[in-house]
């Protein structure tokens, strides 16, 4: 069997030269870089921390604007999708810049996409509300959505602030007026065709009513008639009767009332 037992200790004496030794060499290094020191000859960039930095080749700013022309010159192209990319990636970058939510919505228009549009130029007039642009695209979403009330005060405040604009004050503003009216006066055929209706109606039930009196009176006297012919035929028949029995054949033995 394999017997255990404790180590050794190293000797008192042993260590306390070890000791001795190891701190000499430090005083000696340490004396070595004081007079290093003290004769100017210290580097001092070589001491400092290095520290891991990248130069950046252009700013966020910088980023943000080359991505808005690139997305404009692809939706130029008819490339709305790939526009729209460019303008998310500018907005994660300034997301504060209403001019690319503005964009995003006449995008989304020519997508069809409404209610994406609507989203992004309501955040466009959030961030910007005097800029008349953004109302102006707002109007139109809203026209998309059918909402012609809302596109005529959103094309209302774009006007009341640029009053100049002739684009907006005659395809934006006179043609949502025009679509007012238009609605409205189909709105009021629409009431004078649903009166016309029910007069019709009320006609057509008091016309039926009337019928069906003269029908009720007609089949009443008809009942009568045909009840009294049918009373006076019966009469006619029994008095005929009575005569044929009146009449009996000679060999009939006639019975005597007995009183």
């Amino acid at each position: 069997m394999v017997s255990f037992g404790w180590k050794k200790k190293i000797d008192q004496a042993v260590v306390k030269r070890s000791r001795e030794e190891f701190e000499k060499d430090a005083k000696d290094v340490v004396d070595e870089d004081e007079i290093i020191i003290q004769n100017g000859e210290v580097d001092w960039l070589s001491l400092a921390p290095k520290r891991n930095c990248t130069v950046a080749l252009e700013d966020s700013l910088a980023k943000a604007g080359r991505l808005k022309t690139e997305g404009g010159t692809l939706a130029e192209a008819e490339r709305y999708w790939e526009a729209l990319k460019k303008w998310d990636e500018a907005l994660a970058l300034t997301p504060k810049d209403a001019t690319l939510y503005e964009m995003k919505a006449q995008a989304y228009l020519q997508l069809c996409e409404v209610f994406p549009a609507v989203q992004s130029a309501s955040k466009a007039v959030q961030l910007a509300p005097t800029w008349w642009e953004a109302y102006q695209t707002l109007g139109r979403t809203h026209l998309g959505l059918g909402e012609v009330k809302l596109a005529l005060r959103s094309f209302s405040k774009a006007f009341h602030i640029n009053p100049c604009d002739q684009e907006l004050w005659e395809e934006d503003l006179q043609w949502t007026l025009s679509l007012l009216r238009r609605k409205q006066n189909i709105k009021d055929q629409l009431q004078t065709v649903v009166q016309q209706s029910r007069i019709s109606i009320r006609t057509l039930e008091e016309e039926s009513e009337e019928s069906g009196s003269e029908n009720t009176a007609l089949s009443d006297t008809e009942a009568e008639s045909r009840l009294v012919q049918f009373t006076s035929g019966s009469d006619e028949k029994h008095e005929e009767g009575e005569q044929k029995l009146r009449r009996l054949p000679g060999n009939y033995v006639q019975m005597r009332d007995t009183g």
